[in-house]
């Protein structure tokens, strides 16, 4: 007996099952390897609100801080960055690679726009923090009617 089902179409939009790297041409799994499990956003990131700032904490492990350039404006934070691959005399036996080399950006839009001039960044253990301050809304100037 033949029974009615719900047609989703989200199911029928994503015919295949399974990861992304099974569908990848495997001449093309070697540099899609690890933008896929690095994730392709780019560096991961915690942001936090307060009242007055938001605060962003991004992993940069193994990236020098003279590397990293990070520019703010209205409400659009971009990090970015670019890690050299390590010169070796010769071509070394590779039995894993995972560690990720090049340029990297990464732009982030926030909820309100902030005050570049009082923006603050600290970098530790291979953590950008950055403390970005709210933009203090323009207040309406009462006027005195005489």
């Amino acid at each position: 007996m033949n029974e009615l089902v719900r047609w989703d179409p989200f199911k029928a939009a994503l015919p295949f099952e399974g990861s992304l790297l099974e569908m990848v041409p495997t001449v093309l799994r070697p540099v899609l390897d690890p933008m896929i499990r690095q994730g392709w956003a780019g560096p991961k990131m915690d942001v936090t609100e307060t009242e007055n700032a938001y605060e962003l904490a991004i992993e940069l492990a193994g990236v020098p801080k003279e590397a990293i350039q990070v520019g703010v404006y209205e409400n659009t934070v971009t990090i970015g960055a670019e890690v050299a691959q390590p010169k070796t005399e010769e071509e070394p036996n590779w039995l894993l690679r995972e560690r990720s080399f090049g340029k990297f950006a990464r732009n982030l839009s926030l909820p309100e726009a902030v005050d570049q001039d009082s923006a603050q960044a600290r970098y530790a253990d291979g953590v950008l923090y950055l403390t970005l301050q709210k933009k203090r809304a323009s207040q309406v100037k009462r006027l005195a009617i005489h």
